[in-house]
């Protein structure tokens, strides 16, 4: 009877057990969620890029600088409080915020 028993437990564990990393796998390809007053998510097309160039890479284009304020015009501009005493003209992102990743992770398609 206690071999049965422990056996049973043990085959349930396995089934709840899979079914738990079944459940984490799926959440994992589903990717980012962006939630409205969220830091809005990095398009698809930008997977890899802060890996690459860092978060010089993301200040090319949405950073100011001294020919225009973004250099696409379809970038979205760092907001004031991303840059150095909250000031833009200072065109230095402050410290934490150049981890961009941490607060903008790259959504997928």
């Amino acid at each position: 009877m206690k071999k049965t028993n422990l056996m049973a437990a043990a085959v349930l564990a396995c089934a709840l057990g899979g079914a738990a990393l079944a459940g984490c796998s799926g959440a994992a390809e589903a990717g980012p969620v962006y939630n409205p007053g969220e830091p809005p998510l990095m398009p698809a097309l930008h997977e890899g890029r802060f890996e690459r160039l860092g978060a010089n890479g993301c200040y090319g284009c949405h950073g100011s600088s001294d020919t225009a304020e973004v250099f696409l015009a379809q970038a979205t501009p760092l907001p004031e409080d991303h840059y150095a005493g909250g000031d833009k003209a200072s065109r230095q992102i402050d410290g934490p915020r150049a981890e961009c990743l941490t607060c903008h992770p790259v959504a997928v398609d």
